[in-house]
């Protein structure tokens, strides 16, 4: 028997027969844990299966026409009407067939698969005393509703009913049902009276066995019912770990109870990035965990992409050798991770497998391709090489902005509070400016006590004017340190300013007496006293006669002849007498000179002394009164020399300043004994200042004339300065980067990191090949088997079989997505995978996955854990297995519903993102629906008009924007309910828009009560509030469950579900509910949420929600810089719990919108560990929201914000210039459809103009009534008549505006009705038409005749303006006030248009559709028949839904 498609763990077959199902007698409590356990998932499977095998329909067709029955067994498409051709019976036939679709459509949304067969023939038989009947043969049909009838096709394939099959196999017998299906085929076709006679030969072994003649189209069995066959295996179940886990085996939870590795908030070395995709490190936890083999829950709150993070598992584990199964716990899950998949590229890892699987065979095109191209897809030398690049861009970026925020030494301060507290002190008009920079010991001296001693004695010096610059102090720089020296100081100077006039006399006396030059400092007098003592001397010994010539002469024949010799002098001896001779002459008598050689050499000295200073060659003058000049002299120089050291400062050497000018300071001095005494103070106080390293800031103060007011701040500007320059020289990672540069590096790395990402798609595809080449190699007899069975051009296999019978396609193709119904179809019993994704296990109880868990080495659980049910399934899970927790992702979210939950105290779902625009797309659709209550209701719950006007908001939408998800959440499941039924009918009515309302589509269309919306997530959210008025326009103050304790929940699932534009439909404004009869805050909610869609939620820059806090002050600046140039700039936009945008910057020309995100290396920026997070992950977020994103770093900000605000404005300016270029490009006409096909061809619009589109047949010609008589399908609330009303008529498709719908219908589908979306352009006023036609404006369509319709048609086209079909039948719309819209009227229209038409006039297509929002819808439901009574107003909504109103104003 061929193996299953995954490996098998044991030697157990797949046909084994499970055990009886008997209790030992003694069993292990675990086993009997298990067993109770198996017990209640086999209860939760079957109360399923009961509630959906409920009136399963079916359809007999045993006597089917004969020529029906042959086209049918050809497996050629069969219409039920050749099957049955009796008018009454194909009616009923008809119901049951579609009662069947509808029925295996909701099978195959929540299970995957809801299989029809056709069943031929039906077997009894006896067992254990009771009779048994099964179906005998099954093939599988397909049915198709196409054109009014129902078309049926045989698929290939045949199987034996299960039961009938398990009763057999019981017996010891194996029926083949293909084999008797093709035993039965000959050359005139297939026999189903030969097949049933085969299969009497094969059922004889059953007890009384029956076989039956016999043809019925039906669900033979509920999905799930293979996992309930499963669920009686004990033993296999109890091979699996977290099966006994679940159970309560506590040494299984105990074997599962591992630890994770934790949690990594930083990038991933390029190389040991795990999985596929753009993955934050958070996401890649997940995937590291699983890559562990360890079984796990992630927990994936709404909002999480936990899509991307399931596909990087399965891509990874694929890649790594390994068999996965991805089982979807409903359709949606496996469509969102299949398309996932394929986005990335990675289709060729994964294999279906559906309720299609046994009738698809694209998978063998899939399994020869990857048997064929096992060649890599990357170059792994350019991937290295980028890797590289980017491990060391990643390295810079972090080092630079761990650089900004590391602490400083011992300061505990960084740059960036550096930058930011010095942005503070120097913006300001009045800002401190001292270039003074401090050493680091003064830094830190001043920050141990915060600077307290600093300031303290910078102001004491200020205060006592020791920081003034004061040229007229006579004390100035003196220094002086006590009271005693003050006074030894001061009589000094007293006593200079008496001598010094005193000396100056002798001075001028000796100069005139010995014509010697004047001496003008006291250095050159004592020079000349000197002079003059030496002269004195000198002529004491000597003759005066000497000093008239030069004694060189006798002084060299005076001195020995070693003197000579060492001077290099020689004298004749004669010569040499003679002058001693002469020498000894000049001597006075009496007088013995010891050393005459000496003696001459003083007097040779003093006459070169004198001649300088008096410049004669005569006999020196000695003073008269010499000895008193030199005693006063010396008592001068003694006082001068006393008192130098105080004035050093100043007047570093007295004797050599001018005597005049010392004259001068002395009399200063002496005249200011105030300034003197008060000298201690001040030095001490300069000494303190000299301490504390201040001196150069003190007289910077004292050069600028810093006041006391300033002195803080300049020393904090010195401080923060002279700490910021230490620290730019002390780290390269700060001083080494020019702002340019980091700008430069944050760019590559934006783009080394995009690349990194896009390399592990080929890497993941890469490593798969390489294993596939290994596997084809060493299974040569599995290769070659199936490379026939998939080049055999006679019978290539189905997806199932290669799946479930080639064990070598596991290995090419690693990954199946499936659902938990088919699991024991895909993976038989006693075969393994190694791992199971399952995904959304909230959704499904615990016995529909325990065949799954079971199937599993490891198991991963992808679910919401606070979202599921309490003793659900996840919680089950998560109780036994550890978890990993994923974050949510920004995303789009509309800030006002955000807002609105905030105000409420309740949390908005995932991390919104903020909108450019002032007000999130918020608009609303106004009905004049009116009604009454239900019966044995309070509230109007629902009205036909507003029914009416979400049909056609959902209509136009699935025309005009099918690619963007929508849903529709009523605010009452009566409303709900109504809102259903009406698209069903628009479903049935326009297949043109199948592809729309397919709910295998990854977000599916879907019409949701309050109850029911949690968890909801699309593009576009209609909100229908359905509640009404009365027909006499009273308000009855009861909305259903909003007005219970639980409203606000209520509403707060409602509003959680709205991410981008929300439309709100409602029959009252907020003026209509009156707070003060309103006590539920639920109701609040609903009032508040109409105040914003009538636009009362703010205008201008309070329109932008504005986070808390301070904003980043470098930002500030920039901020005020930008607004200078006449930009808008907002600080700190967003909402709380979402991302902040540190600074929005917007232009006056477009007042309404910001356009420029300006991010900075904040703290929020540099906490975020990751360089991909912060540099691309979130501005990519800003820029798919619609923002442009400008970085705004620190430093460049500090050093040149000016430059910073021109860069950001030019980037203003230029999107805005774009934004006018775009909006100035010409409109493209649409182009002209291709003539519709005759058979296809809808009938044309009646003449003379076709009335306005009534309400559905189903409610009556004149349409239904509001009232406690019920609904039109139920007893329900129903609608007032509308006043006017005509029968609705079917829509009427003009034949050239179907083209578009052609592209969407099916071959055998007739088009009924479709939408093009245009553009308008610019229309021409009306001053450039002639006179308006006197034609009312504002009246129902069918109020206007054709000749009125021809006339204005006219009209519009008098401004000669040239306009296409669609744009004039648009402009006429506008010019007739038709707000209400439907392919009724767009037919008429476009019928006026071309039969109007000149006949120059090229053809173009009919108007256009679409309700605009804000705009009354019509006359109100509540006309047409007088209601006697009504309820009162007097009702609140503490009464909730069951109280009864206050009181009636008549009888009902």
């Amino acid at each position: 028997m061929a193996t299953s498609f995954f490996s098998r763990r044991n030697p157990r077959g797949a046909d084994r027969q499970a055990p009886p199902r008997e209790t030992p007698v003694q069993a292990p409590p675990a086993a009997s844990a298990l067993a109770a356990a198996v017990e209640r998932w086999r209860a939760e499977v079957v109360e399923v299966t009961d509630a959906e095998g409920r009136g399963v329909p079916r359809l007999t067709i045993t006597q089917a026409h004969p020529g029906g029955l042959a086209r049918l067994y050809t497996e050629a498409p069969t219409r039920l009407s050749s099957l049955i051709r009796e008018k009454a019976s194909l009616a009923r036939a008809m119901e049951r067939a579609r009662a069947m679709m509808a029925r295996s459509l909701q099978l195959s949304t929540r299970h995957g698969v809801g299989r029809v067969h056709l069943s031929i023939g039906q077997v009894q038989w006896h067992r254990d005393g009771h009779t048994v009947r099964s179906a005998a043969l099954l093939k599988p049909v397909r049915l198709d509703d196409v054109g009014g009838d129902v078309m049926i096709t045989l698929e290939p394939g045949a199987l034996m009913d299960p039961d009938l099959e398990a009763a057999l196999r019981e017996h010891g017998e194996h029926c083949d049902a293909e084999a008797i299906f093709d035993g039965a085929r000959s050359s005139h076709g297939f026999s189903a009276s030969v097949a049933l006679s085969l299969l009497r030969e094969r059922v004889g072994v059953l007890d009384g066995v029956e076989v039956r003649d016999e043809l019925v189209l039906g669900i033979f069995e509920h999905p799930a019912t293979p996992l309930l066959r499963d669920l009686e295996d004990l033993d296999r179940l109890a091979d699996s770990p977290l099966v006994r886990a679940l159970a309560g085996d506590e040494d299984a939870v105990g074997s599962l109870a591992v630890c994770l590795p934790p949690p990594n908030p930083r990038d991933r070395d390029p190389w040991k990035e795990r999985g596929i995709g753009d993955l934050t490190p958070a996401q890649q936890d997940a995937v590291e965990a699983v890559a562990t083999g360890d079984s796990l829950v992630v927990d994936a709150p709404v909002d999480s992409d936990a899509t991307s993070v399931i596909a990087a598992i399965l891509a990874d584990a694929a890649a790594s050798g390994r068999s996965v199964l991805h089982v979807g716990a409903s359709p949606s899950h496996t469509i969102r991770a299949r398309a996932r998949l394929m986005e990335l590229g990675v289709d060729e890892i994964f294999a279906d497998f559906d309720g299609r699987s046994r009738d698809s065979y694209g998978l063998a095109d899939k399994v020869r391709t990857a048997m064929e191209d096992t060649s890599p897809v990357m170059d792994q030398r350019e991937v290295d090489e980028m890797r590289t690049r980017l491990r060391g861009a990643r390295a810079s970026l972090l080092a630079y902005t761990d650089a900004l925020r590391r602490p400083y030494k011992n300061f505990g301060v960084s740059a960036a509070h550096a930058l930011r507290v010095l942005t503070d002190l120097t913006e300001e008009e009045d800002a401190p400016s001292t270039r003074v920079r401090l050493d680091e010991d003064t830094l830190y001296e001043i920050a141990l006590d915060q600077g307290e001693r600093a300031r303290a004695v910078l102001h004491t010096a200020s205060e006592r004017g020791y920081l003034r610059d004061d040229p007229d102090s006579a004390w100035k720089g003196a220094v002086v340190s006590s009271e005693a020296e003050v006074a030894d100081v001061l009589e000094r100077v007293e006593r200079l300013a008496e001598s010094l006039p005193r000396l100056r006399v002798h001075m001028s006396a000796v100069a005139g007496e010995t014509g010697a030059r004047d001496a003008h400092t006291l250095e050159q007098w004592e020079l000349q006293l000197a002079m003059f003592e030496g002269v004195a001397e000198a002529v004491d010994i000597f003759q005066p006669q000497i000093f008239e010539r030069s004694a060189a002469d006798m002084v060299i024949a005076t001195a020995s002849k070693q003197w000579r010799s060492d001077h290099g002098i020689t004298m004749k001896r004669r010569e040499r007498n003679r002058l001693v001779k002469q020498a000894r002459d000049y001597v006075r008598p009496g007088i013995h000179v010891p050393d005459l050689h000496r003696a001459l050499i003083r007097v040779q000295e003093r006459r070169d002394a004198w001649r300088k200073i008096c410049g004669d060659d005569g006999w020196p003058v000695v003073p008269a009164q010499l000895s008193e000049c030199e005693e006063l002299t010396a008592r001068v120089r003694a006082d001068l020399e006393a008192i130098a050291p105080v004035f050093a400062a100043e007047q570093p050497n007295l004797v050599g300043t001018h005597v005049a000018k010392l004259t001068e300071l002395v009399q200063e001095w002496a005249a200011d004994k105030a300034g003197a005494r008060e000298l201690p103070g001040r030095v001490a106080l300069w000494k303190e200042i000299d301490g504390l390293g201040l001196r150069a800031l003190a007289e910077d103060f004292a050069a600028r004339g810093v006041g006391a007011p300033m002195i803080d701040a300049e020393l904090d500007l010195a401080w923060w300065a002279s700490l910021l320059s230490l620290m730019l020289a002390a780290d390269p990672s700060l001083g080494g980067l020019e702002p340019s540069r980091v700008s430069a590096l944050l760019a590559e790395g934006r783009d080394l990191d995009r690349r990194q990402v896009a390399s592990l798609v080929p890497q993941a595809i890469s490593s798969l090949r390489r294993l596939r080449t290994s596997a084809l190699a060493t299974r040569a007899a599995q290769h070659e088997e199936l490379r026939d069975a998939v080049t055999a051009e006679d019978h290539v296999p189905s997806d199932a079989d290669l799946i479930c019978s080639h064990p070598l396609v596991r290995r090419l193709i690693p990954v199946v997505l499936t659902s938990p119904a088919l699991v024991p179809e895909c993976v038989r019993p006693g075969h393994h995978v190694d791992l199971a994704v399952i995904d959304g296990a909230d959704s499904v109880p615990l016995g529909e996955l325990i065949p799954v868990i079971a199937r599993a080495r490891q198991v991963v659980v992808v679910a919401d854990v606070a979202g599921g049910a309490e003793g659900g399934a996840i919680a089950g899970l998560a109780r036994v297995l550890p978890s990993v927790r994923l974050e949510q992702r920004p995303d789009r979210l509309n800030d006002q519903v955000a807002l609105l939950l905030a105000r409420y105290g309740l949390g908005h779902s995932g991390v919104p993102v903020p909108w450019t625009a002032s007000n999130a797309p918020v608009g609303a659709v106004w009905c004049a629906g009116t009604g009454m209550p239900a019966l044995r209701g309070n509230a109007i719950e629902t009205t036909t008009t507003e029914v009416e006007t979400v049909v056609d908001l959902v209509l136009a939408h699935g025309v005009e924007s099918p690619e963007r998800s929508l849903a529709v959440i009523a605010l009452s499941e009566r409303h709900a309910a109504r809102i259903r039924s009406a698209v069903d009918r628009l479903r049935a009515n326009e297949p043109g828009l199948a592809a729309f309302f397919d709910s295998a589509s990854v977000q599916p269309f879907v019409v949701v009560g309050p109850g029911q919306a949690q968890g909801i997530v699309r593009d576009r959210v209609i909100i229908s509030v359905g509640f009404a008025k009365t027909p006499h326009g009273r308000v009855i103050h009861d909305f259903g469950v909003l007005s219970t304790d639980d409203g606000a929940r209520v509403m707060a699932d409602v509003l959680r579900c709205v991410r981008g534009e929300l439309t709100l439909v409602s029959s009252l404004h907020s003026a209509d509910i009156d707070r003060s009869r309103i006590h539920r805050e639920g109701v609040h909610m609903l009032v508040d949420l109409l105040e914003i869609a009538e636009g009362h939620s703010g205008e201008g820059a309070d329109a932008w929600p504005v986070l808390e806090g301070e904003p980043d002050r470098l930002l500030i600046d920039l901020a005020d810089k930008l607004y200078e140039r006449g930009y808008q700039a907002i600080a700190n936009i967003g909402i709380p719990g979402g991302v902040r945008i540190p600074l929005a910057v917007g232009h006056p020309d477009v007042p309404d919108r910001l356009l420029v995100a300006v991010m900075t290396d904040d703290e929020a920026y540099c906490d975020e560990p990751s360089v991909r997070v912060r540099d691309r992950v979130r501005p990519w977020m800003l820029e798919d929201q619609g923002w442009r994103v400008a970085m705004a770093l620190s430093m460049p900000l500090f050093i040149d914000p000016d430059r910073e605000a021109d860069s950001i404005g030019a980037l203003v300016d230029a999107l805005v210039a774009d934004s006018r270029a775009h909006d100035a490009l010409p409109v493209l006409e649409a182009p002209r459809p291709a003539p519709a096909r005759a058979e296809s061809a809808a009938e044309p619009a009646p003449a003379g103009g076709a009335a306005e589109p009534a309400p559905d047949a189903a409610y009556g010609a004149a349409g239904p009534v509001d009232g406690p008589w019920g609904d039109a399908a139920a007893p329900e609330a129903e609608d007032a008549p509308a006043q006017g009303a005509s029968p609705r008529s079917v829509p009427v498709l003009d034949e050239e505006l179907d083209e578009a719908s052609k592209r969407r219908r099916n071959v055998d589908e007739v088009t009924t009705g479709m939408l093009l979306a245009i553009q308008k352009k610019e229309r021409a006023s009306e001053e450039n038409r002639g006179p308006r036609p006197a034609i009312a404006k504002g009246l129902p369509l069918a109020a206007y005749s054709d000749d009125q319709l021809d006339e204005m048609a006219a009209w519009v086209r008098s401004d000669g303006v040239e306009r296409s079909d669609i744009e004039t039948a648009e402009e006429l719309r506008l010019a007739l006030g038709i707000t209400r819209r439907g392919f009724q009227s767009d037919a008429v229209l476009g019928n006026v248009v071309r039969r109007t038409k000149p006949v120059s006039a090229p053809a173009a297509g009919a108007a256009a559709p679409g309700v605009p929002g804000g705009q009354d819808r019509g006359a109100a439901d509540g006309g047409g028949l007088p209601v006697d009574g009504d309820y009162d107003d007097g009702s609140d909504d503490g009464a909730g839904t069951t109280g009864a109103a206050d009181d009636r104003d008549a009888d009902e």
